[in-house]
C-alpha cells in the first residue's frame, strides 16, 4: 500500500530562500533552453533572484511559499521528516486602468522538485495561492507558461485557469 504524501504550504522563511531560488532556476534554465532569445539568463542570475526574494519575503502584496513534504520515521507516533518539495513566487499587481479590475495576483514563479512532481504539491501550492489572493479581496490568479511546458500546461487547465492571449515575440536584431 503507497502511503500518501503528506503536504504542507506555508510562507517561506528566509532560511528557506536559498533552496527556494535553486528551484526557480531550474524552471529558468528549462524556459533558457526552450528558446534563449526569449529567456536568456543573466550570468548572476542566483544573486539577483536571491536578493529580489529576499526583498520581498515579507511584503504583504507578496507570496513566497515552501511547500513541504512530511514522512514519518519509523513507526507512527515518531518523529518527521520534512523535506522542501517546491516554491510558488506570486506577487499583487496593479491593472491597466482601462479595465474594471484594479488588481490582479500574478504567479511569477512555481517549482517541484523532481522527485516530487505528479504528487499533489503544485496543486497544492496553486490552492494555496488561491487561497491567499482571496484573502486580499484579489478576483484574479493569473500566471504565464511555456507553450513547451505540456506538463504544467495541463496542470494549470486542471486547476480551471483559462488560457486569454498567446504572448508572441518578435526578434529584431
Amino acid at each position: 500500500m503507497k502511503q500518501k504524501d503528506d503536504i504542507v504550504c506555508e510562507p517561506a522563511r528566509e532560511r528557506d530562500v536559498p533552496a527556494l531560488v535553486d528551484l526557480c532556476l531550474l524552471v529558468e534554465r528549462q524556459h533558457e533552453q526552450y528558446w534563449p532569445l526569449r529567456w536568456e539568463l543573466r550570468s548572476d542570475i542566483r544573486d539577483r533572484y536571491l536578493r529580489w526574494l529576499t526583498g520581498n519575503l515579507n511584503n504583504p502584496h507578496w507570496l513566497v511559499l515552501a511547500a513541504r513534504v512530511r514522512r514519518m520515521v519509523g513507526k507512527a507516533p515518531g518523529p518527521a521528516v520534512s523535506t522542501l518539495a517546491g516554491g510558488l513566487v506570486a506577487a499583487i499587481a496593479p491593472e491597466i486602468p482601462i479595465y474594471t479590475l484594479k488588481e490582479y495576483a500574478f504567479i511569477h514563479d512555481m517549482a517541484v522538485q523532481p522527485e516530487f512532481r505528479r504528487r499533489g504539491v503544485a496543486w497544492a501550492m496553486l490552492w494555496y495561492a488561491r487561497q491567499w489572493a482571496a484573502k486580499k479581496g484579489v478576483a484574479q490568479l493569473r500566471l504565464m507558461v511555456a507553450q513547451a511546458n505540456i506538463p504544467a500546461r495541463s496542470l494549470f487547465e486542471r486547476a480551471q485557469f483559462r488560457t486569454t492571449y498567446h504572448e508572441m515575440v518578435l526578434p529584431i536584431q
